[in-house]
């Protein structure tokens, strides 16, 4: 098969180093010179017409953000799949898959948009090489770079801007809005504000990003947490210290594990690993009996604070919540339509919560985006063959001959429109007036 696409490799590949799926796809973008949609656009194009792709199919979203395709599902298996497929590379841990393989759900472990390390990205242009966004530095855990010690920035400190804009007209260490380099920090980063090693808590998961590059995905087994938790049950049911074991986390999680084949979530995961002094690799491969055979009982590491603190869950009003939506889907009457997806992130939800708490208006939100679009892309169908005709028609031209190549380049000018659906028209109308 030709590669469609520049053989562009992942940066870090096989290190704690790895560049993340997000920066891949957008680095992609700007040395193809092309916006990012349209490069998602034309590489789902390609394969559903290249006989030989044996990957997954899925339709791509208008728009991705950064934290849905960095989890184990379907649309960034998908991308997977059709960038290792164009290119010729492997991209196979340039995402966070163990959260959804090897966890169960873990909320708010993803951060939303571009994290980076100010001094991090100035040392990758000192060595000539070319700047891009880790995929540790999405993890929330993750809060400082742990090379520098300095806090992991989430906006332009000149601009505020996030830098997820999908017009990548810029390389990734320049601000994609004021245009300055993202490398500047406004708060030195030097060894007056150097946070302590000892207060990094995010070393665990470093470590097993580290891990997962050198052993692969491929090599954790099936169900391995429920293996670990259950050989140590039986380690310490033997000791007859059982009461000791269930120290490490709540009784009731343990027992869910290691009886009913329960998984954990990564925050769960973290505090059970840390307790035992194993790493997170070793407790979810099924090997934690074999790293702490002589682990004293009473030798338990105590919680850091920030494991300490309990997780805040968001109690919402639903009746207040269904009166803003009927208000927001009244106001749309006249004007454009918002998608369900704009509409959960204009009331602060989710759009899983709408679906559960509302599914009526939910069914009425999709049903009439969906049509605002038939009808906005019937409009386009009809103005392009209007404005083909047109100039086919026109004596503006006189006797000179009316080339197609002249009429997309025209019309492409005056209305804007995309590529397919004015060469389609054109085409059209060249052949109605033959």
């Amino acid at each position: 098969m030709k590669v469609k696409l520049f053989p562009i490799p992942a940066r870090g590949s096989g290190t704690a180093e790895i560049e993340s799926l997000p920066s891949y796809i957008h680095r992609a973008a700007h040395q193809h010179g092309i916006f990012v949609g349209e490069l998602i656009r034309f590489a789902g194009r390609q394969v559903r017409r290249d006989s030989s792709y044996q990957g997954r199919l899925e339709n791509t979203p208008t728009y991705l953000q950064n934290h849905e395709i960095l989890r184990s599902n379907k649309l960034s298996d998908y991308l997977i799949d059709v960038f290792e497929h164009l290119t010729g590379q492997t991209l196979s841990g340039t995402y966070a898959s163990v959260l959804s393989k090897a966890f169960t759900r873990s909320s708010h472990e993803i951060v939303h948009g571009f994290r980076w390390c100010p001094e991090c990205i100035d040392e990758m242009l000192a060595l000539g090489e070319e700047p891009y966004f880790k995929l540790s530095w999405h993890f929330r855990a993750l809060s400082v770079c742990p090379i520098h010690r300095g806090e992991l920035l989430q906006a332009c400190d000149h601009c505020g801007c996030k830098q997820t804009s999908y017009r990548r007209i810029k390389p990734l260490n320049v601000c994609q809005d004021c245009g300055k380099p993202i490398s500047y920090r406004k708060a030195s980063g030097g060894s007056k504000n150097a946070i302590p090693t000892w207060m990094h808590t995010g070393r665990d998961v470093l470590q097993l990003v580290s891990d997962l590059q050198r052993y692969g995905y491929s090599s954790l087994p099936e169900n391995g947490l429920v293996t670990s938790v259950s050989q140590l049950f039986d380690h310490y049911w033997r000791l007859d210290k059982e009461d000791k074991f269930y120290e490490l986390l709540s009784r009731d999680k343990l027992l869910s594990v290691a009886h009913c084949g329960h998984s954990l979530c990564l925050n769960d995961a973290r505090k059970l690993s840390f307790r035992l002094g194993i790493s997170l690799y070793d407790l979810i491969s099924g090997n934690a009996a074999n790293t702490t055979p002589l682990l004293g009982i009473d030798d338990y590491c105590p919680f850091p604070d920030s494991f300490r603190s309990p997780v805040r869950r968001e109690v919402r009003d639903h009746g207040a919540i269904l009166l803003k939506l009927k208000a927001l889907n009244a106001s749309d009457q006249d004007n454009e339509p918002l998608s369900l997806k704009a509409t959960a992130r204009r009331l602060g939800v989710s759009v899983g919560y709408l679906e559960y708490r509302f599914p009526i208006q939910v069914n009425e939100i999709t049903a009439r985006y969906k049509h605002f679009k038939q009808v906005e892309h019937l409009g386009k169908l009809y103005l392009a063959q209007r404005r083909s005709l047109e100039y086919f028609l026109s004596e503006s031209e006189g006797n000179a001959p009316k080339s197609r190549k002249q009429a997309y380049r025209l019309l492409k000018e005056e209305t804007g429109l995309p590529k397919w659906v004015l060469k389609k028209a054109i085409q059209r109308a060249y052949l109605a007036l033959l």
